[in-house]
């Protein structure tokens, strides 16, 4: 069977992207997964039906993932869909990114709530 390396994005990024590692992995097949959730319970639902489907057709199965990609991936994926992972930038303190980004714009947690 071979090896398939997935690329997952970041945000605003593509799975064409997955041609850069096209080079490092000369001996697999390397694709970029374009997945649409935009939640942690979206990817839930989303990645590991993508990453079974892979599965079912490969020896070994790698993942590279970006910023909130490598994210998704963690919160979704286990060792029975993926072998070997490499996380580019991984978000992994959402709630501390969230407060770093209201203070950026001078947000707080009550107006939030407040504004629903």
């Amino acid at each position: 069977m071979k090896q398939i390396v997935v690329y997952v994005h970041g945000k605003g990024g593509s799975a064409e992207e997955a041609e850069h590692y096209s080079t490092l992995f000369p001996d697999s097949e390397v694709l970029g997964f374009d997945y649409r959730a935009q939640t942690p319970w979206e990817a839930r639902e989303e990645f590991p039906r993508f990453f079974a489907a892979q599965r079912a057709r490969s020896g070994r199965l790698t993942l590279i993932a970006n910023s909130i990609g490598a994210y998704f991936s963690l919160l979704s994926l286990d060792e029975t869909l993926v072998d070997a992972a490499y996380l580019i930038s991984p978000v992994v303190d959402m709630e501390k990114l969230i407060g770093r980004m209201m203070t950026w714009a001078n947000v707080t947690e009550r107006e939030l709530v407040e504004r629903q």
